[in-house]
């Protein structure tokens, strides 16, 4: 990465009256616009994404430190693996852009989600920061041929990384749980855990939250196409046969028609609206 690009990178929205889907329309576009020849790097979305939710401002406790540190070396990590070309073959879709994008949608859920709630939970918004940076960590490609799969994958890739930073137990329980369940099987079962409850900091909410960012970028119409030929050309590679319909019109119709959103989060960002304007197309 070249010393230009090293530099601290302005994300969101700097317009006071910016509203919640301004900042995430304007994180996206500096992204997208970015990838690949100018892009950022992974560990400087990150730093945007902690300073957007103003944790460095915020008393900082043991975990939330160990947590943050844990997910500043994965992001160094993907980054530094996915330059080396000769180690790694960075999928189509599953790369440092949709890492990035889910940071930025989760960065934006969890503000939402504190801004309700009138209190901010450190630990928390942290560890969600983490979840999103490891979900998909050292992506092969490839798809789950048994639940969770590739899911397993990634912890397995990630763990060293948290016992280094003495994350204590319950929070790698917290991790495995969110990144095991960001199985895209598992989001209906995910959503009915969490049906008829208020938000609130736990395990089962985080991983809906994680599902939700998970697909946020997709459920727009400005990058959803794009992402969606992403997509098929990384299943291409594998001869996987949906690569053949997820980018056409039909196909994303049958995606738009599948998501599922609960968030307080997503209402406020008009998630719903904008895909229901999809589909009336």
């Amino acid at each position: 990465m070249s010393d230009d690009l090293k530099a601290t990178v302005n994300l969101f929205s700097n317009a006071k009256d910016a509203s919640w889907a301004d900042h995430f329309d304007h994180a996206m576009a500096v992204l997208h616009a970015s990838w690949p020849d100018r892009w950022h790097g992974l560990p400087q979305v990150l730093e945007a994404c902690i300073a957007f939710l103003d944790l460095q401002n915020h008393a900082q406790t043991t975990h939330s430190q160990d947590l943050l540190a844990a997910a500043r070396e994965i992001a160094d990590q993907l980054e530094q693996l996915s330059s080396s070309k000769a180690a790694y073959t960075e999928p189509s879709y599953h790369n440092r852009l949709h890492t990035a994008d889910v940071l930025v949608s989760m960065s934006l859920m969890v503000s939402i989600e504190t801004r309700l709630q009138g209190a901010m939970s450190p630990d928390w918004c942290s560890a969600a920061l983490l979840a999103a940076v490891a979900h998909d960590f050292g992506h092969p490609g490839r798809v789950n041929s048994k639940p969770s799969e590739l899911e397993e994958s990634s912890l397995s890739g990630v763990l060293p990384i948290l016992n280094k930073h003495r994350v204590q137990a319950e929070w790698i329980a917290c991790i495995e749980h969110v990144v095991l369940r960001s199985d895209f099987a598992l989001v209906e079962e995910n959503h009915r855990r969490v049906q008829g409850q208020p938000f609130a900091w736990h395990a089962d909410w985080l991983a809906v939250l994680l599902n939700e960012a998970d697909i946020l970028g997709s459920s727009f119409s400005a990058y959803g196409e794009s992402l969606g030929r992403a997509l098929s050309d990384e299943w291409r590679m594998i001869n996987f046969p949906p690569f053949a319909t997820v980018a056409t019109s039909d196909g994303r119709r049958k995606f738009l028609q599948s998501l599922k959103f609960s968030s307080n989060a997503a209402r406020i960002l008009g998630v719903q609206e904008r895909i229901t304007a999809q589909l009336m197309r």
